[in-house]
């Protein structure tokens, strides 16, 4: 799918609420790689992103044609329904399920099950045929053309539902919470709302705990989702490498082991203090639930 650059990989969510809507719209998932606001016609949501990959984060060829094929999967969905932004996710490897999600008109009326609802239905399960056929098959040979690049074998169809909630990331960063020091957070705060914190396994516990208890999330997401607190816990400790090995398990592709290591004095570590660092990684094992033993998904860098 290629290489974002100093951005995430492009995603959607629709829902009410945005901006104080009383009706459903678009909006891009992750507000600091893709400042922008709600919008109905998701053209205008597709296009703000795919022009930022181009404009601002720096992404590759790659990339920038796989936001494209992305644009025109939504639009063959049934207009100003969840299906479209399930297609557009669907190709980065995304699976969503925004097409449950009923249409509300500007008056704040529900439209109900009739045929924007039904086919919106009919079209989650397309999207998630086409992550798993067309961008799966291509996800680890995109991650392993960087060599601080994340590389994951899994699939859209592979690390299951995720109910109300997006497909969990973490980023990893200097200035969430207004910190000196690097630090890591969940990218939609609307699904997983918490804050920062210096040692991953924090917000991991929270995330998966959030499927759990709020998300309505099936079986194989909990287990996938901990596989992907083992996989962080592999890395190295208080770094970005940790957060590229949480995502990877979710078949998104992320290169926060880039990001310089701060302090909390402001500090810039450097490579040496980094390698110093795993000699203290954690040994963090937690469980959702009695489900989620199992691996879902299987990741590697």
């Amino acid at each position: 799918i290629g290489d974002f650059g100093s951005c995430t990989v492009p995603q959607i969510q629709f829902a009410t609420g945005f901006d104080n809507r009383k009706e459903t719209s678009f909006e891009p998932v992750d507000q600091t790689s893709y400042p922008h606001g709600s919008a109905q016609n998701i053209d205008i949501i597709t296009q703000a992103m795919c022009d930022q990959l181009v404009n601002t984060c720096g992404a590759d060829a790659t990339a920038k044609a796989t936001c494209a094929a992305a644009q025109s999967a939504a639009d063959t969905a049934t207009a100003k329904t969840g299906a479209q932004a399930d297609k557009f996710n669907a190709v980065f490897g995304i699976q969503t399920n925004f097409a449950a999600v009923p249409v509300v008109s500007d008056q704040g009326v529900t439209l109900g099950v009739g045929k924007s609802a039904t086919d919106a239905a009919s079209t989650s399960a397309a999207a998630t045929d086409a992550a798993s056929t067309s961008v799966a098959a291509t996800a680890t040979a995109a991650a392993s053309s960087s060599a601080v690049a994340a590389t994951s074998t899994a699939s859209a169809a592979d690390i299951g539902n995720f109910g109300s909630c997006t497909v969990p990331q973490i980023q990893f960063g200097v200035g969430f919470d207004s910190r000196r020091e690097t630090a890591f957070e969940p990218v939609d705060q609307t699904s997983y709302n918490h804050g920062s914190a210096d040692n991953i396994a924090v917000i991991t516990q929270f995330m998966c705990d959030t499927l759990t208890n709020t998300c309505g999330a099936d079986a194989t997401a909990k287990a996938t989702c901990a596989t992907a607190q083992t996989a962080a816990a592999a890395g190295l400790a208080q770094t970005g490498d940790q957060a590229d090995k949480f995502n990877a398990v979710f078949g998104i592709i992320t290169q926060f082991a880039q990001v310089p290591v701060v302090s909390n004095t402001g500090v810039t570590l450097g490579g040496t203090s980094i390698h110093l660092l795993s000699r203290t990684s954690f040994s963090y094992s937690p469980s959702v639930d009695g489900t989620n033993t199992a691996a879902a998904a299987t990741a590697s860098a």
